[in-house]
């Protein structure tokens, strides 16, 4: 037990729990991407209107109808419904935590420099940060050790290099 509240202290000593929101570095928006912003479905452009950081999803699936939107201001979350999967796609603009007084050597393992796509727990999954923003893409599936799409990473990241921004408000 004494080894917990030490290493929480010490923790506590790096750590700032204020939090926040984070800037959001948005793109120019062209009049082409203005044209195809206005022919997404109903359902999409009223879940995210009020979302305040840029909403990706993979070119494929904009008009699924097998989505579900869960969004607020600051953070949304959508989940596209495949036969045997599930693709899920999160932003979100808060922090929780920030670290400071820590040496050159733990900064650099923090930062990353390559994209990393990992598998685990019955999933496919990758993190990265894209405008000023945290996001999150995870492939689900039913089957995970017989569905190629989870048994190696080119389903999610083909996903990955296919997202295009779909709206938010600027």
């Amino acid at each position: 037990m004494q080894k917990i509240l030490i290493s929480l202290m010490i923790l506590m000593q790096i750590v700032d729990a204020s939090g926040g929101i984070l800037p959001v570095q948005w793109p120019a928006k062209t009049n082409h991407q203005q044209k195809i912003e206005k022919s997404y479905p109903l359902k999409l452009k009223e879940k995210i209107k009020k979302v305040k950081l840029p909403v990706l999803l993979p070119k494929a699936y904009i008009f699924n109808s097998k989505m579900s939107i869960v969004a607020d201001k600051n953070y949304y979350a959508t989940t596209i419904f495949l036969k045997g999967a599930n693709l899920m796609i999160s932003g979100d603009r808060t922090y929780q935590l920030e670290m400071r007084d820590i040496d050159v050597k733990s900064q650099k393992m923090l930062k990353r420099v390559k994209q990393e796509f990992s598998r685990s727990e019955g999933m496919m999954t990758t993190d990265f940060s894209r405008y000023g923003v945290n996001y999150s893409m995870t492939l689900e599936c039913d089957d995970f050790n017989q569905d190629k799409r989870c048994a190696n990473s080119d389903f999610l990241k083909k996903a990955y290099r296919d997202l295009v921004l779909v709206g938010g408000k600027r």
